[in-house]
């Protein structure tokens, strides 16, 4: 090596291996999007999606996940697509968000981390189903903290839809902050993931 060099040959190395190993490019490479159909309908997917909401929709089995496409500017200042975390879908007489049922209810806790009252049986990216435990009527609104185990808690607002036959709560969902709901969506993609490993492996 020249005497001149700025990096070593390990030096060399190293930056090489890191840029070659597929587990630190694994994130961009899930949340990026090329588009090689032509510059055509790539600038109309950059218009569409600057103007209105765009998605791509894959289907399987009985379900189909709905990918928000976004526009992104790198730091130099070029435009890119990127693909957003999907919405999960479950086919039916009626179309529906996919519902996940919890493996042991979870208690919504109040903003200092105490435990209330509603427990969550299922949850979903539109709305919660929720056994009231003690005496009390269930709440018309609630905005409470959704803590699973393992994860960062999701701040959720909630206002009762209807009771069930099985005696359970079902509230619609409705988030002010766009990155609350994000979180949510994410929790859910990582249980679907676990549920469904075939789908995304």
């Amino acid at each position: 090596m020249p005497r001149n060099a700025l990096l070593t040959q390990d030096e060399l190395d190293f930056i090489q291996s890191m840029q070659h190993n597929p587990q630190l490019n694994l994130h961009e490479a899930s949340s990026s999007l090329t588009v090689n159909g032509g510059a055509q309908i790539r600038d109309l997917l950059t218009r569409l999606a600057a103007h209105d909401q765009v998605t791509i929709q894959a289907q399987f089995d009985n379900q189909q996940l709905t990918f928000p496409l976004h526009l992104v500017e790198d730091e130099f200042n070029a435009v890119h697509l990127r693909l957003g975390v999907p919405s999960i879908f479950e086919d039916g007489p009626m179309i529906r968000p996919w519902r996940m049922a919890l493996e042991e209810p979870v208690a919504l806790e109040n903003v200092r981390g105490t435990p209330g009252a509603l427990w969550v049986h299922e949850v979903s990216f539109k709305g919660v189903l929720v056994e009231i435990r003690g005496r009390i009527k269930p709440p018309r609104t609630f905005s409470l903290w959704f803590s699973p185990s393992g994860y960062e808690r999701i701040a959720l607002r909630g206002t009762l839809e209807r009771e069930t036959a099985r005696g359970l709560f079902a509230y619609r969902l409705s988030q002010t902050d766009g990155g609350e709901t994000e979180r949510l969506r994410q929790f859910i993609l990582h249980q679907h993931r676990l549920m469904h490993p075939h789908v995304h492996a």
